[in-house]
């Protein structure tokens, strides 16, 4: 129970300057870009420059919680290079 508590205490204070909106930017391990998912679905979502990001939401993604993961053309290469290897 106390570590739960500290847990959510800890989250909350690290969350809490941040907008729902920005607490969470997914952006390619590989390029650095940043999917901004401002659109209405996934097929709105687009991959942006950490500079267009800041520009567009008016928040610098190093004040936020980064999530690795690939943008499209960085996960098919990383994709074509497995296949080369195994």
């Amino acid at each position: 129970m106390v570590v739960e508590t500290l847990f959510a205490q800890i989250t909350h204070e690290a969350l809490s300057p941040l907008s729902k909106e920005t607490s969470l930017i997914p952006v390619c391990c590989v390029c650095g870009l940043l999917r901004d998912e401002s659109g209405s679905s996934r097929d709105d979502e687009r991959w942006v420059t950490q500079r267009k990001y800041r520009k567009t939401h008016g928040v610098n993604p190093a004040d936020c919680l980064l999530t690795h993961t690939y943008c499209p053309d960085c996960f098919t290469h990383v994709m074509d290079r497995m296949s080369e290897i195994a």
